[in-house]
């Protein structure tokens, strides 16, 4: 299921989509059996640890340069719907990992100059998270006030519409431990 919701700011696109980089399977691990007959290692009286979340952001410049869509992206076939196939150009400016932990925010400049802030408000289940997000003008007013999106562990939502050298950027933010 999709969700766009358009800021009046200025054209920003919000879209969840579906995981855009699906994890290779896991093999089961397998117990190694031995000479006479002894069982696998008894599991440790310690439950492991879990994993750290962490927000992976993909910072895109998108253009109307006709240099097509950058391979490094991976699949996103969202760039070839609207609002996103109105520029025919993609380009991997950064790919950025924030560690997330609850109500502490983490910010990541943005090549225009302006700072993405990213907040894990709450940890809804073992796989469902719910982040805020904002962009701020380096005046310090928001350009994209906060954004409030509730998205399961591997699933992606992309941010976009500010202006930078001739198109605009694109975010695509993931949430994964």
């Amino acid at each position: 299921m999709r969700r766009v919701s358009l800021a009046l700011c200025s054209l920003v696109a919000v879209l969840t989509l579906p995981a855009y980089a699906a994890d290779a399977p896991r093999a089961p691990g397998a117990a190694s059996a031995h000479a006479g007959g002894s069982a696998a290692p008894a599991p440790s009286a310690h439950p492991p640890a879990e994993l750290p979340l962490v927000a992976e952001v993909l910072i895109l410049h998108a253009t109307n340069e006709q240099k097509g869509i950058d391979p490094r992206i991976g699949k996103l076939p969202e760039l070839g719907k609207p609002p996103f196939s109105n520029y025919d150009s993609y380009q991997v400016l950064d790919r950025v990992r924030l560690p997330l932990k609850k109500d502490a925010p983490q910010n990541l400049k943005l090549p225009n100059g302006r700072t993405l802030q990213v907040r894990l408000l709450d940890e809804l289940g073992p796989d469902s998270v719910r982040l805020s997000a904002s962009i701020n003008r380096p005046s310090g007013k928001e350009f994209l006030p906060l954004l409030e999106v509730k998205a399961h562990v591997g699933q992606a939502f992309i941010v976009a519409g500010q202006s930078h050298k001739k198109g605009i950027l694109v975010l695509v933010i993931r949430v994964v431990k």
